[in-house]
C-alpha cells in the first residue's frame, strides 16, 4: 500500500507501469559499507575540492538527451567530465540506469515507488516531496557547512527564507541542494512606449485610473502619428499564452489582477495558516469585472486569446503597453536596435493602498538529494562545487562545446545562479556607470555574465548614463546586436527591481494531492474558460459565482482539505 501511495504522489502515470525492475539495487545494496575518509591533514577550507585518499564510488540515475553529442572514444558514463571527477577528486560515477529526457521522470518515479533509488539524484519538486514524506533521503546540513564551496553557499543563501523553506523538513534540517530560480524572472512589470507618452504629452501611469487614461489615449489619439486608428492600448495573451500563470507570464494580465490583490492559480496562506485558492476569492471577482470593462472599452487587445502570436503587433510597432518580466528587453530587442521603439519598465498599476503587489515564481524547481543509505553524502557537494568552479573555464577552453555539453554529460548537472542575480547585476551596472565602483571592486566568480556586461555597457551607453532614451545608446556598434538586448533588460527591465519597492506573494503549495490527479485538469480548464468568457464580455460577472460553486463541488473543496491536511502534519 505504501508503495502505491508513493507512486501516486509523484506521478499518476507511474501506476500504469506493471514492473518496477531495472531501477537498480536496493538502497542497502547500492552503497559502500563504510564511508571513505578525506586524506589525513586536509584543512577544512580545502574540503570542497580535496581529493579523497581512496576512490569514492557514487551511484546515480542518468538523464541522457537523445540529441546529445558525445565525442568518439567517450560515452555517457565515461567522458571528460567523469574523468575530471575521478582524476581531481577520486570520485567514480556509476549509473545504475540511464533514461532519455522524456522518460527520466517516470523512471525516477518508479524507483521511488519501489524503494530502489540511487544514492544521489536530480529530482523535481513532486519527487522531492515524496522522498521527504517517506523518509528516503538524509539531512545535509553538516555537509553543506563543510563541503559546499563558498560560491555554492552564496547561490543557496541568495534565495533567503523562501528557498530555505523549500529545502527544509519540519525539523528545519536541510534536505536538498537546490538550483535557485532567478527571483526576478517571476515578477511581471508593465512595459510601456516612452516615445508614445512623449508624443501625447503624458506621464507614466502608476494607478489603475491613470493606466486606463493612458491606454485610452494610446488607442484613440494616434500615438504613432500615422493618421490611422490602428494601435493597441494594452496587449493581451495570444491563443497559446495564458491570462494568469505561476510566476513570469509574458503578455499575461497578472499585474492587473495583482493590483486588486487577486492571485489566480495561487494557493494562499491565510493569517490563521489555512490555505485557500486565489482564483475563487472575492478579490478575483473584482479584478475580472474591472478587466472586463477594459476589454469592452477596447483598451485591451481586441484579439486577445485569439491571435496566434502577440509578438507580431508588438514588433510591428502597434502596441503601447504589455506585461512581462525583466527579460522582455530581449523580446523588444529588434525594435530597440532599429531605433523604432523606446520601451521602459515600471511597477504599475499600484493597488489602492499605494503598494505594488506581485506574485512570485517558485524559489526552486530542481533539487539534488542523497539517499539515507549513502555513506559519502558530501560527495554530492564536491561534485556540484567542482562544476560551478570550472564550468566557465571549460567553455573558454573549448571542453564544453556543441560537441560535448556539460549540460548533457556532467553528473548531477543543474544551472546554478544567484536568486537575486538580476538585482545585483543591475545595481552593479548602475554604480559602474555612475563611477561609484570599478571592475576591480567586483567579484566575478559569483556572477557568470557580469564582467561581459560591464565591458559592453561602456561601449554601448552614451551619457547621461541614467537616461535610457534610444539616442543615448550606441545602436550602430556591432556589439549592440549581441549585447544591447541584455543591457536593456538589465538597466530598463531591472530598474524597478532595484529602485522601487514591491510586496511579494508566494505560492503556499505546489504539490499534487490524490484528488488533483483525477480532478485538477478539468478544474483548471473550467477556470480558464470561465475567466476568458468574463473578460471578453461573453459572460456576465455573475458567471464567476457559478464557477466558484462548481469548482468547490467538483473536487475543489476536497483538494483544499487534502492540502490543508498535508500542510498541518
Amino acid at each position: 500500500m505504501k508503495q502505491k501511495q508513493i507512486i501516486a504522489l509523484v506521478s499518476a502515470t507511474a501506476l500504469a507501469a506493471t514492473a518496477l525492475a531495472g531501477c537498480g539495487k536496493t538502497s542497502e545494496e547500492n552503497t559502500q559499507t563504510t564511508a571513505v575518509k578525506e586524506a589525513e591533514g586536509t584543512a577544512k577550507e580545502d574540503l570542497p575540492f580535496s581529493k579523497y585518499a581512496e576512490t569514492v564510488t557514487v551511484h546515480l540515475g542518468g538523464l541522457l538527451d537523445p540529441n546529445a553529442k558525445i565525442p568518439d572514444g567517450m560515452s555517457y558514463e565515461d567522458n571528460s567530465y567523469t574523468r575530471f571527477l575521478k582524476d581531481e577528486l577520486n570520485i567514480e560515477v556509476v549509473y545504475d540506469w540511464v533514461a532519455s529526457s522524456s522518460d527520466f521522470d517516470e523512471k525516477m518515479n518508479l524507483c521511488i515507488g519501489s524503494g530502489t533509488i540511487p544514492e544521489m539524484m536530480n529530482v523535481n519538486a513532486a519527487q522531492y516531496r515524496a522522498l521527504l514524506k517517506y523518509d528516503m533521503i538524509q539531512p545535509l546540513d553538516q555537509y553543506f557547512d563543510d563541503y559546499a564551496s563558498d560560491t555554492l553557499k552564496g547561490f543557496v543563501e541568495s534565495g533567503g527564507e523562501e528557498l530555505k523553506k523549500c529545502i527544509s523538513n519540519d525539523k528545519g534540517e536541510m534536505m536538498a541542494i537546490p538550483a535557485p530560480n532567478i527571483a526576478a524572472s517571476g515578477i511581471n512589470e508593465m512595459w510601456i512606449r516612452q516615445d508614445w507618452l512623449d508624443n501625447l504629452g503624458l506621464e507614466v501611469p502608476r494607478t489603475w485610473d491613470e493606466l486606463v487614461t493612458v491606454a485610452e489615449a494610446f488607442v484613440t489619439q494616434d500615438p504613432d502619428g500615422n493618421g490611422e486608428a490602428d494601435t493597441i492600448g494594452i496587449l493581451g495573451p495570444g491563443n497559446s499564452d495564458h491570462m494568469n500563470a505561476i510566476g513570469g507570464n509574458q503578455y499575461g494580465l497578472d499585474p492587473l489582477f495583482c493590483s486588486f490583490q487577486s492571485y489566480p492559480q495561487y494557493w494562499l496562506k491565510d493569517e490563521d495558516g489555512t490555505v485557500k485558492y486565489g482564483s475563487i476569492q472575492p478579490e478575483t471577482r473584482t479584478a475580472l469585472e474591472k478587466i472586463q470593462k477594459l476589454y469592452t472599452d477596447k483598451l485591451i487587445d481586441p484579439e486577445m486569446l485569439v491571435r496566434n502570436d502577440s509578438k507580431e503587433p508588438l514588433l510591428a510597432g502597434k502596441v503601447g503597453i504589455f506585461f512581462g518580466p525583466w527579460w522582455c528587453g530581449y523580446t523588444v530587442g529588434d525594435a530597440t536596435l532599429a531605433g523604432e521603439a523606446d520601451w521602459r519598465a515600471y511597477f504599475t498599476p499600484l493597488a489602492e493602498d499605494g503598494n505594488y503587489y506581485t506574485h512570485m515564481a517558485e524559489p526552486t524547481t530542481k533539487y539534488v538529494v542523497v539517499s539515507k543509505s549513502c555513506k559519502n553524502p558530501e560527495a554530492a557537494f564536491k561534485i556540484i562545487s567542482y562544476l560551478i568552479a570550472n564550468e566557465q573555464q571549460w567553455t573558454a577552453d573549448g571542453i564544453t562545446s556543441t560537441e560535448m555539453s556539460a549540460a548533457d554529460l556532467y553528473p548531477l548537472w543543474n544551472v546554478y545562479d544567484n536568486a537575486n542575480e538580476i538585482e545585483v547585476s543591475t545595481e552593479t551596472l548602475e554604480k559602474y556607470l555612475a563611477g561609484e565602483i570599478t571592475m576591480d571592486d567586483v567579484d566575478f566568480s559569483q556572477h557568470k555574465l557580469l564582467k561581459n556586461d560591464m565591458e559592453a555597457v561602456i561601449e554601448l551607453k552614451k551619457e547621461p548614463y541614467d537616461d535610457f532614451s534610444l539616442d543615448k545608446w550606441n545602436l550602430d556598434s556591432d556589439l549592440a546586436k549581441t549585447n544591447l538586448p541584455r543591457l536593456v533588460s538589465l538597466l530598463v527591465g531591472g530598474n524597478p527591481l532595484v529602485n522601487d519597492k514591491y510586496i511579494p506573494v508566494y505560492n503556499a503549495y505546489s504539490g499534487q494531492t490524490e484528488t488533483m490527479e483525477t480532478k485538477w485538469a478539468n478544474l483548471k480548464k473550467m477556470e480558464e474558460e470561465t475567466f476568458a468568457k468574463i473578460v471578453m464580455g461573453k459572460a456576465d460577472i455573475s458567471e464567476f459565482d457559478t464557477f466558484v460553486e462548481n469548482w468547490k463541488n467538483q473536487g475543489g473543496d476536497q483538494i483544499l482539505k487534502e492540502i490543508n491536511d498535508e500542510l498541518s502534519k
